[in-house]
């Protein structure tokens, strides 16, 4: 087996992940992430949406990777793309995801299937101020989590409530949090 092969677990990288674990318990600051991107609008329901870059501790890594989102014709869009709430979802699911393949690496399971499916519904009444009684966000998120691997029930479901309990953002999605804005006027 390749040295390679024998650090990766599913594609992980254990003993760096426990290295970074052991770096950001004794220096805090190392472990602050800040992540930032800018839309473009581009007409109609249509925006482009660019990583501007991560902060990781005093790393500044670049990031250049963009995405378009639209609207169904329904909703007045060219249906070219997935909606803002498609990849909020989507985002929700990858992190849980990612939650699951560490977890299952760390403790040696070797994946055969990973898979998570994401629902969520919307009033669409409160959104387009049609009933002001209606809610805005999300009534509720459902998701299943499909795996398979050499792992234990048990094991699995260790590594299922250590997610929930540390996804970073189905807690965004799941608790409140304080969300600031700024608005600047150009003339």
């Amino acid at each position: 087996m390749s040295q390679k092969a024998a650090i990766q677990q599913n594609g992980i990288n254990v003993p760096a992940l426990q290295i970074f674990k052991e770096d950001i318990a004794k220096n805090p600051a190392n472990g602050m992430i800040d992540y930032k991107v800018n839309l473009k609008w581009l007409g109609g329901t249509k925006s482009k949406v660019s990583s501007t870059g991560i902060t990781l501790g005093n790393q500044k890594i670049e990031r250049n990777f963009s995405f378009i989102i639209d609207e169904p014709e329904q909703l007045l869009g060219e249906n070219t793309n997935p909606t803002p709430q498609e990849y909020l979802l989507g985002g929700m699911g990858g992190c849980i995801l990612v939650g699951y393949s560490v977890g299952a690496s760390v403790l040696g399971i070797t994946l055969e299937k990973l898979e998570v499916d994401l629902e969520a519904g919307l009033d669409l009444r409160g959104f387009l101020e049609a009933n002001p009684d209606s809610p805005i966000g999300f009534k509720d998120v459902k998701y299943t989590i499909r795996v398979k691997g050499n792992g234990t029930k048990e094991q699995f479901e260790y590594i299922h409530n250590k997610v929930i309990q540390t996804s970073p953002n189905r807690a965004t999605v799941a608790n409140e949090i304080d969300v600031l804005c700024d608005l600047v006027v150009e003339e």
